[in-house]
């Protein structure tokens, strides 16, 4: 089973997310935080990431260097910058 973690400071968007995902049989970790979604990258290993730019503890940017640094997951940024 495909393995998708989402790293969303937005829990309603967090809770969309997941359950669209998982209606279509992917398996689904959430992260609320830059150092959650780190941790949980690292430890779960993932076959994707969802990344939301605007992460109230860090820039989706420097998170995305960080992951990139450690692994070739795929990253797929979520962001309403500049709406």
């Amino acid at each position: 089973m495909t393995r998708i973690l989402v790293v969303e400071d937005e829990q309603p968007i967090r809770r969309f997310l997941r359950a669209t995902l998982e209606s279509h049989g992917y398996r689904v970790k959430e992260a609320a935080d830059a150092a959650e979604g780190l941790m949980l990258a690292r430890s779960q290993r993932p076959d994707l990431i969802l990344l939301d730019l605007g992460l109230p503890d860090a820039d989706g940017l420097g998170v995305t260097r960080t992951i990139r640094a450690e692994s070739a997951v795929p990253i797929l940024v979520l962001s309403a910058r500049g709406q």
